[in-house]
């Protein structure tokens, strides 16, 4: 159970850091231009 709940609580996380380096990427991307 506990390997469920762990996957479950990190998932969402990997998922909000993804985009949060994503945007800051393309502000990067979008300020150097």
């Amino acid at each position: 159970m506990s390997e469920i709940l762990n996957a479950a609580l990190l998932a969402p996380v990997l998922v909000l850091i993804g985009l949060s380096v994503g945007f800051l990427l393309l502000k990067l991307q979008g300020g150097e231009e």
